[in-house]
């Protein structure tokens, strides 16, 4: 599971919003890449994945202890993550004509953050590219051999969202003008799902007559009465959706930044409220990972779920200074810093 939204301020800053639930995934890294870092994809047997130099630094979420990303943002400000699409997802076949364009699902969000400075590019480059299904060989509680079924948000700095996702063998393309994203079913559903929650808003009602009867409401908040709650992906995108189309307006950068941290947060949840069954495995979903992409200021903001605290990188500056791959745990740390330091004598 996991979830993605946008949020734009009046005065033109975008901040890309994207929240990883994958239950406890091991190895979860924070890594930079600087330019000219080589990569290499991963193709199916008897066939050559793509090799390439990154033209771009980036830095980003990394994950199974491989090199490539999960979602980050780069030295320009394009920020791409990759999302669970399970049984709606078809990637494309590669055969000899295709050696050393191809690249695995998991591939996706390192290729194009490391070669593109905005959505449009990234249109452009996708028709140079094919994307094939590889398993990832792993012992989780899905399995040792997982299979990648992934759609993909892209946001840059001047606003523009789409979303890829590959069906029967094709990549479909959509300029998403709401910048919301989960997972199963495919876009195109949840855009018409959205239809049944059109009466939702952020204005209540305080009473209402009817018949002979005055009612009044028991509280504020009304104009949210059947807001989804529960952790299914129609569910988290129709609620991602309101809570980010119906917040205040964020006038400046530093008001786009607070409330797409405290939007982050109302859509995380903790670990053991979604529980599924596997085999002998049960699978106990949780945000593990929470990630803010200032595509403005080139800084991401992101936090771990054993380290409830943000923290930041600066990719511009980091492309400044370091040639050599960079790392991080970011469940190390202190998780609640103390304040006493910061208190001062009463007048």
């Amino acid at each position: 599971m996991c979830s993605s939204f946008r949020v734009k301020t009046s005065d033109g800053h975008v901040f890309f919003v994207f929240n990883f639930e994958l239950g406890g995934i091991p190895d979860t890294k924070v890594v930079f890449y600087p330019k000219s870092t080589d990569f290499s994809a991963s193709a199916p047997e008897g066939r050559t994945g793509a090799s390439w130099s990154s033209k771009y630094a980036v830095t980003g979420m990394g994950w199974f202890d491989q090199p490539m990303l999960g979602g980050g943002v780069n030295e320009h400000g394009l920020a791409c993550a990759n999302l669970n699409l399970p049984n709606y997802t078809g990637y494309q076949t590669a055969d000899e004509k295709d050696d050393g364009k191809i690249i695995a699902a998991w591939d996706v969000p390192t290729y194009f953050l490391t070669q593109c400075k905005s959505v449009e590019e990234v249109k452009a480059a996708i028709p140079k590219i094919k994307v094939v299904m590889q398993l990832w060989h792993v012992s989780t509680a899905m399995g040792k051999d997982v299979p990648v079924e992934f759609h993909y948000t892209f946001h840059d700095q001047s606003g523009a969202s789409m979303v890829l996702e590959y069906i029967d063998g094709e990549p479909k393309i959509y300029d998403n003008e709401l910048g919301v994203l989960t997972n199963s079913p495919d876009f195109e559903w949840q855009r018409v799902n959205l239809n049944n929650y059109i009466h939702l808003t952020a204005e209540g009602e305080a009473s209402k007559q009817v018949a002979d009867v005055h009612l009044i409401a028991t509280g504020s908040g009304t104009g949210m009465l059947g807001l989804p709650g529960d952790y299914t992906p129609p569910s988290r995108f129709v609620r991602t959706t309101a809570l980010s189309q119906t917040v205040l307006p964020s006038k400046s950068h530093a008001e786009g930044l607070q409330s797409a941290l405290r939007l982050s947060n109302t859509i995380s949840f903790p670990e053991g409220i979604s529980r599924e069954v596997m085999g002998e495995s049960v699978y106990v979903g949780k945000t593990d990972f929470q990630m803010v992409a200032d595509t403005s200021k080139k800084v991401m903001y992101f936090k771990h779920y054993t380290y409830p605290n943000w923290r930041s990188l600066d990719v511009h500056a980091l492309a400044q200074d370091n040639k050599i791959p960079l790392i991080l745990d970011p469940g190390k740390g202190p998780a609640i810093p103390s304040a006493e330091t910061q208190l001062e004598p009463k007048e």
